[in-house]
């Protein structure tokens, strides 16, 4: 029978082509790595790899087994995520990270209803980058994180997540811009003229977020907002654009090549586990409610 040390050990291996690199990534000695995979050869009764220079080759049998033992090896870390959530302690804060784009009145709104029920609660509302949120969730120093979905099946950590609802990508000008003048402009036009884009939105390459040659990067959004009042464009969220939109200080522009906007779907993400919580379930709940009404 094999154990989940051995497991560990295979996927690993498998995964990362050397012993010495899968030591490194498990924690332990490149012997200790190489005595697990040796062990579970014997259980098995053939060989799982062979040795070329310091590459290790994975043999025909470990390709059939790797997907099989993937799986396992997967489920036990959900199950020790699942384990460790189940532990009980009173709950004093709750660390609530951001992308920039999410609507600020959506966020008001959960901190409202969290305040409601748990008035003894601190909320702290954390702005990152997507890869700075998803590690802090790993390391337990962020609960929920509110990010774009990236288009992929699985993020790129062992988290789960609830989809929240489309952000609908627009584009936005002040009222001495050039292409206010066009009842639709085209994408020659935006390249034309400055792009102002977030942090995030570069990094993830979301949608037709990247447009322009001449860009200019912001990480707070906020002055994105000021700065073209003045000059350029940038494309963003609708929801996060109303209140602009409403006192004439931006306006929307139109584009040939769409009829509407561009969807990007906003996520909440979580460790697995965190929602047999009582207080984590509720804020997940309410969270998934509220943004149900708020982003249509």
């Amino acid at each position: 029978m094999h154990t989940i040390e051995q497991l560990n050990a295979f996927v690993a291996v498998y995964e990362l082509g050397s012993y010495s690199a899968a030591a490194k990534h498990l924690g332990k000695s490149r012997t200790t790595v190489r005595e697990h995979v040796m062990t579970y050869e014997d259980t098995l009764g053939y060989p799982l790899f062979t040795i070329d220079g310091r590459k290790a080759v994975p043999s025909d049998k470990a390709e059939q087994l790797y997907f099989h033992a993937k799986v396992v090896e997967k489920q036990n870390r959900e199950l020790c995520c699942y384990s460790q959530a189940l532990y009980e302690f009173e709950i004093h804060t709750i660390n609530i990270v951001h992308d920039v784009i999410v609507p600020l009145g959506l966020m008001v709104k959960v901190e409202q209803r969290i305040r409601q029920h748990y008035p003894m609660l601190s909320v702290n509302w954390l702005h990152r980058t997507r890869q700075e949120a998803l590690d802090m969730l790993q390391q337990g120093s962020a609960d929920l994180v509110l990010m774009p979905n990236r288009d992929m099946l699985f993020p790129e950590v062992d988290v789960t997540w609830v989809n929240l609802g489309p952000l609908h990508l627009k584009c936005y000008v002040g009222k001495d811009s050039p292409l206010i003048k066009q009842s639709r402009v085209s994408m020659a036009n935006l390249q034309n003229e400055t792009q102002y884009i977030t942090e995030n939105f570069l990094v993830m390459d979301v949608g037709y977020a990247r447009v322009s040659p001449k860009m200019q990067v912001v990480s707070n959004n906020d002055l994105l907002c000021e700065l073209i009042k003045y000059h350029g464009w940038a494309a963003m969220p609708e929801e996060y654009m109303r209140d602009y939109l409403k006192s004439g200080e931006l306006f929307e522009v139109k584009l040939k090549e769409l009829s509407d906007s561009k969807s990007i779907e906003l996520n909440l993400y979580f460790t697995i586990g965190k929602d047999n919580q009582k207080v984590f379930a509720d804020t997940i709940r309410w969270i998934t409610e509220l943004s149900h009404s708020a982003l249509r």
